[in-house]
């Protein structure tokens, strides 16, 4: 069966997706570009919030409605874990649909393949130089705002060699950086009483694959960036310079509300990865809106914000999910203050993204180039789309660079401009490796 795949939500459902295609294709199902030339369709959901909920049934409407009569729809993942109804009802044509995890049960479901279609046994690569490595799934965190433990459970931690020998595939294949996301990837090790857990998981991949040059830590837990680990990621030679905390607010009794650790614990963590590598790349993100958000507290985290600096930072609206403890909180705010506090707080961290750029320009860095050719700039040149170590795939900014240079080339380049997120550079010298 020839079947095409959609993928929607956050770097973590881009590696379940790779797993569903991998037990798709040892079925040996086909995978076609197009949804046109499908047998099989399939959404792999996302449902953390109300705004990916309703893209999920956006994009399931939306290839429901231009399939042809013949052609199978399922629907998978985070939102059918825990509202399949909701799906059922808003698009009552589709054929199946599975939870999270439910990979073989999807391959199984479909009965043998067509003979006819020759699919080698190789695990799905990912497109581009980088790669996500999902090190564990599930969360055991008490956060009130989150669904994520009624649709994952609990934690659990990728069998290290599992990972280890993900890492040297995608070593294998080319490519340059490998992403390391979890819902938690601080607890790695946790549910083995391994405190230390993600330090030593650095340590071996460092190791095992000293032909990346880049391994990238993404969800860290504020409170569990201990020194230890810290000092791990700095002695690393390939683990850049870069941590991604969601802290999610500023205000001590918003962080109650939410059970999420105290502004003293997460600056702790905060203290202890700049200290132990000073020219860190921070990323954070933030909630607006959460029940009962006076002006008070907004304000303490927008002076947080300004205290802190951060390099890049994310912000979500509150968005209640059903059976998570703050869907029952008093105190909504509402959607014009919402708003108004959402475009403040983004407001206030472009201008401090824009400066943190800004102090780049002179300086030397490497880009890794991401675009597949070079495209004409205004002024004429030909530049190629990268991004340094500053910046993760997919969330934050961009490089440009003049020239021509092939994916995956890692270029050393110097900052002639910035912008508020991306960076304007030329190459210093030859590309260190394709």
């Amino acid at each position: 069966m020839r079947y095409h795949l959609v993928t929607l939500g956050c770097a973590k459902n881009t590696v379940d997706s790779m797993r569903l295609e991998r037990a798709l294709r040892n079925a040996r199902h086909a995978p076609v570009d197009e949804p046109g030339d499908a047998d099989l369709v399939l959404v792999n959901t996302c449902g953390f919030i109300d705004a990916a909920k309703a893209e999920s049934i956006e994009v399931v409407t939306e290839l429901d409605q231009n399939r042809p009569p013949d052609q199978r729809l399922y629907v998978v993942g985070c939102m059918t874990q825990i509202a399949e109804e909701e799906v059922r009802s808003a698009v009552p044509s589709v054929d199946a649909t599975f939870g999270v995890e439910a990979w073989d049960a999807v391959a199984a479901s479909l009965g043998p393949a067509d003979a006819a279609y020759d699919i080698p046994q190789q695990t799905v690569l990912p497109m581009g130089p980088s790669a996500y490595l999902k090190i564990s799934d599930g969360c055991d965190r008490p956060c009130t705002f989150c669904i994520i433990p009624t649709i994952k459970g609990g934690m659990r931690s990728e069998p290290t060699e599992r990972l280890l020998g993900e890492a040297r595939m995608y070593a294998a294949a080319g490519v340059r950086e490998l992403v390391l996301v979890a819902q938690d990837s601080t607890a790695y090790g946790e549910d083995r009483r391994d405190r230390d857990g993600l330090a030593a998981l650095l340590e071996q991949l460092s190791a095992e694959v000293p032909e990346v040059p880049w391994i990238r830590l993404m969800y860290a837990y504020p409170g569990r960036v201990t020194r230890r680990l810290a000092e791990t990621m700095a002695a690393l030679p390939n683990v850049v310079p870069y941590l991604d905390i969601p802290l999610q607010h500023g205000s001590d009794a918003v962080l109650r509300r939410m059970k999420r650790p105290s502004l003293r614990t997460a600056q702790r963590s905060l203290e202890a990865i700049r200290s132990a590598m000073p020219d860190v790349t921070v990323r954070t993100t933030f909630i607006v809106g959460f029940p009962g958000e006076t002006d008070a507290e907004f304000e303490e985290l927008l002076d947080f914000v300004e205290e802190q600096r951060f390099d890049h930072v994310g912000a979500f609206t509150y968005s209640p999910q059903p059976g998570t403890p703050s869907a029952g909180y008093a105190g909504e705010v509402s959607h014009e203050v919402v708003a108004e506090r959402y475009g403040a707080l983004m407001e206030l961290a472009q201008g401090i993204s824009h400066e943190r750029n800004r102090e780049l320009v002179g300086s030397e860095l490497d880009v890794l180039i991401e675009s597949e050719a070079p495209t004409p700039s205004a002024s004429g040149d030909l530049v190629v789309v990268g991004r340094s170590h500053r910046d993760a795939p997919e969330v934050d900014g961009l490089a440009f660079v003049r020239g021509e240079f092939p994916t995956g080339a890692l270029v050393r380049a110097r900052v002639d401009g910035a912008m508020p997120y991306d960076l304007l550079c030329s190459p210093v010298g030859e590309p260190i490796r394709a």
